[in-house]
């Protein structure tokens, strides 16, 4: 189970928050493995529309190909395919691995998502970001434009071959389903199946460990989207973390607690932080 807590107590700014990566690191692999493929397959079968899209760009197609082949090329080197030649190199590359996979390039000179194969979302939809650049595909984030468009613009502008990088996100969930384009429950009300007494096994830590790399023969910049979760009662042990937080929760302005849909279960979950925090 992964270790990874991502919060802090200082006041909220949106942060890049990027790390040097090892491509050593670059995949990870632990004993959900066969399973989270088992669960890659089934939506790629059953939902490709909502898990893999391609940007409608003829003029764009051959590049975008081009990059995915590289993508797949690069995870082969890592670990070894799960699948045959039948598939979309994006889709090849996402069932082969934990982490989901979204390839940038330009298009029509601007950077654009231009292929992804994404069966693990939270909470946004692959069909409504294809084809959009990053201001776009990050247009639901609470001060995304304010704080972090043109940093992102610049990193990506600069990033080198040999200088990949990652980072986390955090949020809590009442729903521990790895696919999971949108909530279940009406995430600006409270869900009434959570209380004081449950929210540790009702709530959950979700973690993506997002990797960003420029290939180095197609140039195109592909992210990395690997989950992480585990419920809150698993951090009993670690008072500490709890106490963090619950600062960092009482430090998020309003749209952002609103974005990561903390309302649902808020009351509750700070009953039962202030009973177990440090």
């Amino acid at each position: 189970m992964s270790e990874y807590f991502p919060l802090d107590d200082r006041p909220f700014r949106l942060r890049m928050g990027l790390r040097p990566l090892d491509l050593a690191d670059w995949l990870e692999i632990d004993g959900d493995r066969d399973a989270d493929l088992a669960l890659k397959a089934m939506l790629v079968a059953e939902r490709y529309q909502d898990v893999v899209a391609i940007v409608d760009d003829p003029g764009a197609r051959s590049a975008v190909d081009a990059a995915c082949e590289e993508l797949l090329a690069e995870v082969a080197a890592h670990v070894s395919p799960t699948v045959e030649g039948a598939f979309h190199p994006i889709v090849a590359a996402g069932l082969s691995t934990q982490e989901d996979w979204a390839v940038m390039l330009p298009v029509g000179g601007r950077l654009v998502l231009a292929a992804a194969c994404v069966c693990f979302p939270t909470r946004w939809v692959l069909g409504t970001m294809i084809g959009k650049p990053m201001t776009g595909v990050h247009q639901h984030v609470a001060f995304y434009d304010e704080h972090l468009a043109r940093p992102v613009d610049a990193f990506f502008d600069r990033l080198n071959v040999d200088k990949p990088v990652w980072r986390l996100n955090w949020n809590l969930m009442d729903d521990p389903d790895l696919f999971q384009p949108v909530a279940k429950h009406n995430s600006a009300v409270p869900n009434p199946a959570i209380s004081a007494t449950n929210v540790g096994e009702r709530v959950w830590l979700r973690v993506e460990r997002q990797t960003l790399r420029r290939l180095p023969d197609t140039g195109a910049i592909v992210f990395g989207i690997r989950i992480h979760q585990r419920p809150l009662a698993a951090l009993l042990d670690h008072p500490e973390h709890l106490s963090t937080m619950r600062s960092a929760i009482v430090n998020l302005p309003e749209p952002t607690f609103a974005y990561k849909g903390i309302a649902a279960f808020a009351e509750a979950l700070d009953q039962w932080l202030a009973v177990h925090a440090l």
